[in-house]
């Protein structure tokens, strides 16, 4: 007897390339092989609905009450359909603190890049240093080896207004920390103080480029409105690109332009803390999903972007984002339903969409964690 089985939903399930109707069996918190006649304890009717793999949010803030911006992991992400989050908040002066409270505490699932700077992200009264000379080498290096199985690498945030007449040294810093205990880096690249391909040309196979789609200066496009060069090489070579939004890190016209060049960001976060969750225009992950797919991406690659990828970059392949047999049981289950709403970007551009994902069930480990009133499944 089943634990649970998911009837006539249209799953899309990147990883495994399925993109149909079918069913999904869930026993003892895992995805197990399902054959026609197998009873369950619990039935759910998807009929009408998408079934996706849990949602993974790649880029937000968790550090809750640790930090101004820390945003309630289970509160805030197990009713969009979110199951798995990347945290980029805490350093390695709290990061013990961050893992035995939010981490420990949290039904989400949650993996973390430790940033550079001690203290992290603690307050938005002021930026956090990054001055290489206050990088604390050997406690990284500590805090990073007793986590291994939470942290994946180092974050730094390389914008002018950080680095203050810095450059990029603090990323080269950093990428050489990285370089002596082996983790890739996530780099923040808002308002960039030196050309594009000058980050792109220290970055490693591994490393993450965020907010792809921001546009104050020196963005992946040039003055032209062509994609780089270098965007196209960095990929090439294995970088990967993230969108992490946010409130003011996307730009309409750029996301646009990159893609009628074939160019789309690998994962689709959002970059998501207090001051943003539940408020227009990022209000959730599957909002902006649903606004990427509006834009043109394809269903089934922005569910790739918040699934399959970014499970890859958790070191989780096969475990979460996918619906692979013996795979951890995390769903979501979605409707598409007609919703006019208006997204606007941090330059005051305007995008009308008349869809939306609308979060219907999360299941976490083969337990539901959240049903939608409206939504009746038991025929």
């Amino acid at each position: 007897m089943l634990d649970l089985l998911i009837t006539n939903g249209h799953v899309v399930d990147p990883k495994n390339d399925v993109d149909e109707v079918r069913d999904i069996a869930v026993d003892n918190g895992r995805i197990v092989a399902y054959e026609p006649g197998d009873k369950a304890n619990h039935v759910v009717d998807a009929t009408g609905r998408y079934v996706f793999p849990g949602l993974i949010d790649a880029h937000a803030h968790m550090f809750q009450d640790g930090t101004d911006i820390g945003i309630y992991p289970d509160s805030t992400y197990l009713p969009t359909g979110v199951t798995s989050a990347i945290d980029c908040s805490a350093g390695a002066s709290n990061y013990t603190i961050f893992r035995n409270v939010v981490i420990a505490r949290s039904k989400v699932t949650i993996k973390s890049f430790l940033q550079v700077c001690s203290a992290g992200l603690v307050t938005s009264q002021y930026h956090e240093c990054i001055d290489p000379r206050y990088f604390d080498e050997k406690k990284i290096a500590r805090i990073y080896d007793e986590n291994r199985d939470t942290i994946l690498g180092l974050k730094i945030r390389q914008s002018e207004e950080l680095a203050e007449g810095l450059g990029i040294e603090p990323l080269k810093a950093t990428i050489a920390i990285a370089d002596k205990i082996a983790c890739p880096v996530e780099v923040h690249c808002t308002n960039i103080p030196v050309a594009t391909e000058e980050v792109l040309n220290v970055l490693r196979p591994g490393d993450v480029f965020e907010h792809v789609y921001q546009g104050v200066k020196n963005t992946i496009l040039d003055e032209r409105g062509s994609l780089r060069q270098c965007v196209v090489d960095a990929r090439k070579r294995g970088i990967i690109f993230d969108t992490a939004e946010g409130r003011k890190h996307g730009d309409f016209e750029i996301m646009q332009k990159a893609k009628e060049q074939g160019f789309v960001a690998d994962m689709c976060s959002t970059d998501l803390v207090a001051g943003s969750m539940f408020r227009r225009p990022l209000f959730s992950l599957p909002n902006l999903m649903s606004r990427y797919i509006c834009m043109g991406i394809p269903l089934s690659q922005v569910i790739d972007m918040t699934t399959r990828r970014p499970a890859e970059v958790m070191n989780m392949a096969g475990q979460i984002g996918c619906l692979s047999h013996g795979a951890w049981a995390d769903i979501a289950i979605f409707d598409w339903i007609d919703c006019k709403q208006t997204y606007r970007d941090w330059k005051g551009s305007v995008f009308t969409a008349d869809k939306l994902l609308k979060p219907e069930m999360t299941i976490k480990r083969g337990t539901m964690v959240y049903c939608a009133p409206d939504f009746i499944y038991e025929k």
